[in-house]
């Protein structure tokens, strides 16, 4: 992902496992305030454990209170050819620790981040049953 400013990402995806190489593209139509969510469009790949596809979105997401946001979107999915409602919730447990509800409109997948200067390492329970190690810089 390369940030074009605040607002604006692109970039390229690849899955070794399903084969699939795709754009990212993730857009902030317009930024949270005290009245109104953020709205997000964007481009990835299709859920979470699906061998292809690309996925289109809106997302809609707000912080309820200290430390706990939640979003709610639809997302078109090519892989299952409809429409999907993704949901969530995130929390800020720490200043390094956060975890993040997530589900794709299809099953759960829980998530536990650990944050330090530039780099994170997330683990992640797909579909309540696969356990994965992400890591970011």
């Amino acid at each position: 992902m390369y940030k074009i400013n605040p607002d604006l990402q692109v970039g390229v995806e690849y899955n070794p496992l399903a084969n699939d190489v795709g754009p990212l593209f993730n857009w902030r139509v317009l930024r949270e305030t005290t009245g109104q969510p953020a709205i997000i469009l964007g481009t990835s790949s299709d859920r979470i454990g699906t061998p292809s596809g690309r996925a289109f979105y809106v997302t809609f997401s707000k912080t309820v209170s200290d430390g706990i946001g939640l979003y709610v979107g639809a997302s078109y999915s090519q892989y299952e050819d409809k429409i999907l409602i993704p949901a969530g919730a995130s929390f800020r447990l720490s200043d390094d620790w956060s975890a993040l509800l997530l589900f794709d409109g299809v099953k759960f997948h829980p998530m536990v981040t650990y944050s330090w200067e530039r780099y994170s390492v997330t683990f992640i329970l797909t579909q309540l049953k696969q356990p994965g190690v992400n890591f970011s810089v």
